[in-house]
């Protein structure tokens, strides 16, 4: 049995409120969440304002995934407010939410069908424009091009046709495409060869300067000029700061940066 709309995760819908743009901050204040008995995030309280670069750091396990599949409502919390423009996203559309967000994983999904489908989605009547200057700002232009078929070059299944790097960077061209003023990155380059990190990490950096942006960082020296950052030990948030102020705490923050240095 096809699954239809009146028993999708949309359901309730048609009797939200609408939210058609991004102004001002997202609000997480006092928000807790369980996977079953388990306390995964304790009450965590923080705002990101449109434009901000915010960075959310800490070991495996710590809650970091958890806190930004939140913001979609891949998940429902327990407790607290999570708010958008100061509305309350449980009296929100989630399809009105989530067109305001565009997310790179560190395992982006492909679609098998053309580049071209994959980049514009649903928006396939865009001007050709619209696909080209998303493929060069992700760095993703010149290898399309290497083969005669470009845009219309088939992924395959998932994205088998293309390397982890080429892949991350259509799902950048495709975060770039939508135009959604909000972007989460969930550990994007961890997966990737030095030299695919490079140009993945260079493609973002200019996505970051267009949106209001939530990163979770496998490298700590990408988000040292993030306006903020987070610092989560078992589901809390311990520490929060510029890359200096954690710095000059000589906390949490600076030993998982020495770490790094050192490894």
């Amino acid at each position: 049995m096809v699954k239809g709309f009146s028993d999708s995760e949309f359901k309730n819908d048609i009797d939200k409120e609408e939210i058609n743009e991004f102004t001002d901050k997202i609000e997480f204040k006092k928000v807790s969440f369980s996977y079953e008995k388990n306390k995964v995030l304790k009450n965590l309280s923080f705002e990101v304002k449109k434009g901000e670069v915010v960075a959310i750091v800490g070991l495996s396990g710590s809650g970091k995934s958890t806190l930004v599949n939140l913001i979609p409502k891949f998940y429902s919390y327990g407790e607290g407010e999570i708010l958008i423009d100061g509305k309350n996203i449980n009296n929100l559309s989630i399809k009105d939410i989530r067109k305001l967000i565009s997310i790179v994983s560190q395992e982006s999904i492909l679609f098998n069908t053309s580049i071209k489908e994959n980049i514009l989605l649903d928006k396939l009547d865009s001007d050709n424009t619209v696909l080209e200057e998303s493929s060069i700002a992700a760095n993703a232009f010149d290898f399309i091009h290497e083969n005669n078929e470009g845009f219309e070059y088939s992924v395959g299944d998932n994205g088998i046709n293309l390397s982890g790097g080429q892949k991350q960077r259509i799902a950048i061209a495709r975060a770039i495409a939508s135009k959604c003023p909000i972007l989460i990155l969930d550990e994007a380059t961890s997966a990737l060869d030095s030299k695919s990190e490079k140009l993945v990490q260079d493609a973002l950096d200019k996505i970051m300067k267009e949106k209001t942006s939530i990163v979770i960082a496998h490298r700590l020296s990408t988000i040292k000029n993030a306006d903020k950052i987070l610092v989560l030990d078992d589901g809390e948030i311990i520490e929060s700061g510029s890359h200096s102020e954690l710095l000059n705490l000589n906390g949490i923050y600076s030993n998982l940066i020495k770490l790094q240095s050192i490894s």
